[in-house]
């Protein structure tokens, strides 16, 4: 595995020809709050129509890559990948200025873990992929056919646009209130695995199931944090 220092990035010839894809370069830098180990990295990726966010993070919070391509481009993709999970960032940069655009999208991520043996990456697309020198190419070759099936789901939900009346009764659910917050997240529990379930929706050429389902994760977020609110 190759580790590149930032400040010796003219020497990665592959990272030097896609740096200027990172759309953070102009936006402010974050300080780490804590050290944070490099090896706790992942790939958060943003399905928009037939394009893909491709954001490489440290933990949970400190982002350091955000591109947006074709997600044919399986060239582009692949060396993004390997440049996110196999190289060395010391610059961390705020996402606030996309937070909300990438928020509204169907969101999936790659993790790294380990079966005690071999590094792996755990996906998405229904296995683990190997931590090696191919690694991004497999990454990009999966995110094809994994948009592919997903395309397949959301035509099997719009065929006949019986499926909003199911939305909507969803959302009737979601959006009921007493004054237990407590025992109305209980009480939804079912309907929102079952929205949880129908992320992939979000990519749905439907604009109504679209907007739906982000009425739906509206009503979920207000029933957690209520329940949050209560319990702490």
């Amino acid at each position: 595995m190759k580790f590149f220092k930032r400040n010796i990035l003219n020497n990665n010839t592959v990272a030097n020809d896609i740096v200027n894809l990172n759309m953070l370069l102009s936006e402010p830098t974050v300080k780490m709050s804590h050290k944070t180990d490099l090896s706790d990295r992942r790939i958060d990726f943003y399905f928009e129509d037939d394009k893909v966010f491709i954001e490489g993070l440290v933990g949970n919070y400190y982002t350091f890559w955000l591109s947006k391509t074709d997600i044919t481009d399986t060239s582009i993709n692949a060396q993004i990948c390997q440049h996110i999970l196999h190289d060395s960032f010391d610059v961390f940069y705020s996402t606030s200025k996309y937070f909300d655009e990438l928020h509204s999208l169907f969101k999936k991520s790659i993790y790294r873990w380990s079966d005690g043996i071999e590094e792996k990456w755990k996906t998405p697309f229904g296995g683990y992929i190997v931590d090696d020198d191919n690694t991004g190419e497999n990454i990009a070759r999966s995110l094809v056919s994994f948009k592919d099936d997903i395309d397949k789901l959301c035509e099997a939900r719009e065929d006949g646009g019986n499926y909003l009346s199911i939305m909507q009764v969803l959302y009737e659910h979601l959006s009921q209130r007493t004054d237990d917050p407590v025992l109305d997240y209980i009480a939804a529990k079912p309907w929102i695995k079952i929205m949880n379930d129908e992320d992939y929706l979000l990519c749905s050429k439907n604009e109504k199931i679209k907007d739906l389902y982000l009425q739906l994760t509206k009503q979920y977020s207000e029933l957690y944090n209520r329940y949050m609110t209560a319990v702490r």
